[in-house]
């Protein structure tokens, strides 16, 4: 009678344990999401952040690059106001707004 109790218990530690299923052999709905937070967490430990230096290095050519455009693409837009308000005045078309 112990050998088979023994039996039973050691047959039991060895079996692993397995997430509860739904009859067509899916997790249930708040396993699977749970899994895919353990998932996601275990990806976030592998990403490489940047370094607060490289950060503001790249946020200052960024902001650089952004207010260069903005600066040109003014300029070109009030040269061609200027450059169609003359065209408008040579052939003497005032425009109707």
């Amino acid at each position: 009678m112990a050998e088979l109790e023994n039996k039973n218990v050691s047959a039991k530690a060895e079996k692993p344990q397995k997430a509860k299923k739904n009859a067509d052999g899916k997790p249930g709905f708040f396993r699977r999401i749970a899994n895919w937070f353990k998932g996601l967490k275990s990806e976030f430990k592998k990403i490489t952040w940047a370094s607060r230096k490289s950060t503001f290095k790249n946020f200052g050519i960024v902001l650089t690059i952004v207010v260069i455009s903005a600066v040109v693409i003014g300029l070109v837009d009030i040269g061609l106001g200027a450059f169609f308000n003359f065209l408008l005045d040579v052939i003497d078309i005032t425009p109707t707004v």
